[in-house]
């Protein structure tokens, strides 16, 4: 099977405006994650999609695959979606643009599941319990064979008896069939989706299961410039 990552990356981010560009260590941040994920085994190939021609000019400019997207996309899933319409890929990876730093080897765990016919996967984390109270860390509960029974901006489960449960938080990369992709995109928004303003809610409630692969590496996402300063200073340690 021929699984291919896209990066969505768009310029109008509210928080950070132009933050796929940002310097981080020497390089724009677009590239740190670009590198990152053309060194997963089991990656065909990595492609850049966004809506900006100053994006796609300065991956163009370190030898990435870059191609432009309708800037009206609703969310980053759709953007992938629509980068990948014309190209041959039995599987997609969604590898989130400000993902500046990843574990590679939960993103080849997670090809490795769409390879065994997942229809979709995701990843999580080992959380805290002050990620459990932050409404901003997404918590996911699985079953006995590690799909995800609900993702939620709550604390769940709820430490009624605590220690009983892993607490994890989700990391927001995708995996999808080719098929699902393009199931899931086009279904409208869902209840849950729109309550918890979690658009995995939408695979739950039709019925797409989603299979959670555990990483012990870390992630870290910039969302702000507070964010990006944090690991610039993590970078010179």
């Amino acid at each position: 099977m021929k699984i291919v990552a896209v990066i969505p990356a768009r310029w109008a981010s509210s928080r950070y405006p132009g933050k796929p560009l940002a310097d981080v260590g020497g390089k724009p941040m677009i590239r740190r994650v670009y590198e990152q994920a053309r060194a997963c085994e089991g990656i065909a190939d990595v492609i850049i999609a966004t809506d900006d021609e100053r994006i796609l000019r300065a991956a163009q400019a370190f030898g990435a695959r870059a191609v432009m997207t309708d800037a009206a996309c609703a969310s980053g899933t759709d953007r992938v979606a629509q980068a990948v319409r014309d190209i041959e890929a039995g599987a997609v990876i969604n590898i989130q643009g400000d993902q500046v730093v990843l574990d590679t080897a939960a993103i080849v765990a997670l090809a490795g599941e769409l390879e065994r016919g997942c229809p979709m996967a995701t990843v999580a984390l080992a959380a805290s319990g002050e990620d459990a109270a932050d409404p901003n860390t997404v918590k996911v509960v699985l079953d006995r064979e590690g799909y995800a029974l609900y993702f939620s901006r709550a604390a769940i489960p709820y430490p009624r008896s605590p220690g009983r449960a892993p607490l994890l938080k989700h990391v927001g990369l995708y995996g999808f069939s080719r098929e699902t992709l393009f199931r899931f995109t086009a279904l409208p928004q869902s209840p849950l989706e729109l309550t918890e303003s979690l658009e995995q809610l939408r695979a739950l409630e039709n019925g797409i299961r989603i299979k959670v692969v555990i990483a012990e590496g870390a992630f870290h996402e910039i969302n702000t410039p507070q964010d990006h300063a944090r690991v610039v200073e993590r970078c010179r340690d």
